[in-house]
């Protein structure tokens, strides 16, 4: 168990900055358990210098680590907000687990988009 957040299965991890922090530990006991594939990340900072961790994330999850700056327009990298469209965009199956870390304000957002696309509350596992 890492603090609120307990692994129920295969998802998408939706991390805001040092939201990533419980998130860590889950990935690297997936990697000991060879479970990584089928999860994802999306993880949302201000700038590229305040990705936390983001070689070890970049060599678990290859082309499932996804980032999104809010202040920085960075080749490679999503520009702007965790938004409908980006959800859209870059998950292709909403019928999964979400696990969500971040400030609050970002959680609100994100749960009411993931509501919006049809992600029902039990799908939801949230770090307080």
């Amino acid at each position: 168990m890492w603090g609120a957040i307990n692994y129920k299965g295969k998802g998408v991890f939706i991390a805001g900055g040092a939201g990533i922090t419980p998130f860590i530990s889950i990935f690297r006991d997936l990697q000991t358990k060879d479970e990584i594939p089928g999860n994802m990340l999306v993880f949302a900072n201000k700038t590229k210098a305040d990705i936390i961790l983001e070689q070890e994330f970049k060599k678990l999850l290859g082309n499932a680590f996804i980032n999104i700056l809010s202040d920085e327009k960075t080749e490679g990298y999503f520009h702007g907000m965790i938004n409908e469209t980006f959800l859209k965009d870059n998950i292709s199956d909403f019928n999964k687990l979400f696990y969500i870390c971040g400030p609050p304000k970002m959680m609100d957002i994100v749960l009411k988009q993931l509501a919006n696309l049809g992600v029902g509350k039990n799908a939801i596992t949230l770090e307080l």
